[in-house]
């Protein structure tokens, strides 16, 4: 029995993927990482189109999930990688608060770092940079 898909009923999402950009990341940990960033995107966007970015810099990958929501104070921005910390009441959006502490570790884990840029009111971006592939490398 074949199901049908669902259209997607959210807000649209702008993606500029290059092709080609090769690592040697862990799978699930990358697959794990993009969905947590781009759920909470959705999440905080305010239903305002969401941009996912992928680019090899260098020699390092770049992962670039951009919201146009709420986004986050500076204050806040200082611990919501920490375990269980939230930028907003669990009760307006929520969630448990590991989402972002559990993606830090994983993006950690391969060598690589994220980072958040957001001005309140205007939206968040988080940029994930990981070190490529031997492939790449000697390109």
């Amino acid at each position: 029995m074949r199901r049908r898909r669902r259209a997607w009923d959210g807000p649209p999402l702008e993606t500029d993927l290059q092709e080609g950009v090769v690592g040697t990341w862990d799978p699930l940990a990358l697959e794990q990482v993009a969905e947590n960033l781009l759920s909470n995107a959705l999440k905080f966007g305010a239903g305002k189109p969401v941009a996912v970015t992928l680019r090899a810099e260098g020699q390092a990958a770049e992962l670039a999930v951009r919201d146009r929501g709420i986004g986050i104070s500076e204050a806040d921005r200082a611990r919501i990688f920490q375990r269980f910390e939230r930028a907003v009441a669990r009760r307006e959006h929520g969630g448990f608060g590991i989402g972002l502490w559990l993606a830090n570790q994983l993006v950690l884990a391969m060598g690589g770092t994220i980072g958040i840029e957001s001005t309140p009111g205007e939206g968040s971006a988080f940029l994930v940079r990981l070190p490529l592939g031997p492939e790449k490398a000697g390109a």
